[in-house]
């Protein structure tokens, strides 16, 4: 199976998924279908442009004569990832969004290697207020805030 095959299929279920995102979004009411439609969409957008960028790769390796050089997929890394997502979701209600997502990005860019200590930090708070200050303070969206909401009655 070509590496471009694999792409597609990728960007195919993550469309999918998206998909069945916006569908079930769609039973909510408009202030709290906001956001998964939102992320849904971005998630289009990216699998799009992934698909691009493999079918670029994949066709300057055809002109070129060669094999495009992929990387073996770490199945016991993927599947680690794979982990730490569902266990960010499962905490997200119980953490709340802003203890959750912080701690989530954080660990997520150390375990990818993606940034250092103090960048996965900014980018974490710096995430964080943004969404605070869009979808919180902005367009009044209902953000779980779990243990920070028994700070706030207090």
């Amino acid at each position: 199976m070509s590496h471009f095959f694999k792409e597609s299929l990728f960007a195919a279920g993550a469309v999918g998924l998206s998909l069945l995102f916006i569908t079930q979004s769609r039973k909510l009411t408009d202030s709290a279908a906001m956001l998964p439609m939102l992320l849904a969409w971005i998630i289009i957008l990216l699998a799009g442009l992934m698909l691009l960028e493999a079918w670029r790769e994949h066709r300057r390796a055809l002109l070129s004569g060669k094999k495009p050089v992929v990387s073996p997929v770490n199945v016991p890394r993927v599947t680690i990832y794979l982990g730490m997502i569902v266990l960010y979701v499962v905490l997200v209600e119980p953490l709340g969004y802003f203890i959750a997502t912080p701690v989530y990005i954080v660990v997520s860019y150390m375990f990818l290697r993606a940034l250092g200590l103090l960048w996965s930090l900014a980018v974490a708070l710096g995430f964080s207020a943004l969404v605070y200050g869009l979808f919180v303070t902005i367009l009044h969206l209902p953000v779980p805030l779990g243990l920070l909401e028994k700070l706030m009655e207090g």
